[in-house]
Formats: structure tokens, C-alpha cells, sequence
């Protein structure tokens, strides 16, 4: 038999101090596009974001996120990066864990803990929350899958974090 009355811890640092998970999910629709069916206020990309001007836009926020961390060489072959606007709310990043489920059956998992920001033109698996308050990260996958011919699977991102 499950518990399922609540728990609620008598020291309320306990509490606080409890990390909450952020899972993301999104369907791979096509060659590097996918589509998020629970529409999460992410910013997805491939290949590289667009512009600054569409990161700050996303977020409301200047340079919080810089596009050096989401260039050409940073999103290169086979990598997925995203930026979640969490409204400020998060005021700590634990972990990234990520997987690519591809309609093969294949199954790629990377997992990752937190940096102070993300690397500049550099293929890397990170995550990292910015001085605002949002979250970032990229997936570098390796060689598998090809996300140039993937057109069916799911990317799934869970993010440990603690909220202000």
C-alpha cells in the first residue's frame, strides 16, 4: 500500500532544500525539428539559435544566456540545445540528464552537472541557470542519433534544480 497523504517536513530548511525535477519533452517531427506537445516556454535548436535579439526576447532578459553558447560550433552535428524561461524562478541548478529515444529503438543517454555559465563555442553536454534566474542547456548525442535523418523519436531533458 502507497503513502499518499503528503509529507510535510517539520524543519522547513529540509524543505528548501529539496531539489524539484524538470522534465521537457519533445517529439522529433523531422530532421532536426522537433515539437513540444506539453508547449513548455522552451527555445530549442539544432544547428544554432538565430540571434541575441531572439534570446533576450525569449527570456525578457539581457544577455542573461549569450549566443556564443548556442552557436554553429557550440550546437554542432548531432547536439540539441534549449532555454527555458522559468520566469526567475530558479535559484540553483543540480543536474542534467538526457535522452534520445529514437523510433529505431535506439537510446542515447547524457548526463551532466551544473556550470556557472555555459562554454562558448564548444560541443559539450551542459546545463546551467542564468544570473536571472532561467534555465539553459546542450546536448551534445554523439554520433548516434543522426539527428540530419532522425525524423521520428523523442528527446527527453530532466533538470535538477531548487526554486528561490
Amino acid at each position: 500500500m502507497s503513502n499518499s497523504m503528503p509529507l510535510t517536513y517539520w524543519n522547513e530548511r529540509v524543505q528548501l532544500s529539496q531539489p524539484r525535477k524538470l522534465t521537457l519533452q519533445f517529439t522529433i517531427t523531422g530532421a532536426k525539428t522537433v515539437v513540444d506537445p506539453y508547449r513548455s516556454p522552451t527555445l530549442t535548436a539544432f544547428d544554432a539559435i538565430a540571434s541575441q535579439a531572439v534570446i533576450d526576447a525569449h527570456l525578457g532578459t539581457t544577455n542573461e544566456f549569450l549566443l556564443v553558447a548556442f552557436d554553429s560550433t557550440s550546437l554542432g552535428a548531432d547536439a540539441f540545445g534549449g532555454i527555458v524561461n522559468m520566469s526567475g524562478q530558479c535559484a540553483e541548478v543540480y543536474e542534467m540528464v538526457a535522452t534520445c529515444y529514437s523510433a529505431t529503438n535506439t537510446v542515447v543517454t547524457r548526463q551532466c552537472e551544473d556550470l556557472a555559465v555555459l562554454t562558448a563555442s564548444t560541443l559539450a553536454t551542459e546545463v546551467a541557470k542564468g544570473a536571472s534566474g532561467n534555465i539553459a542547456f546542450k546536448v551534445d548525442f554523439g554520433n548516434t542519433p543522426d539527428f540530419d535523418a532522425l525524423t521520428g523519436g523523442t528527446i527527453k531533458i530532466e533538470i535538477l534544480w531548487r526554486s528561490k
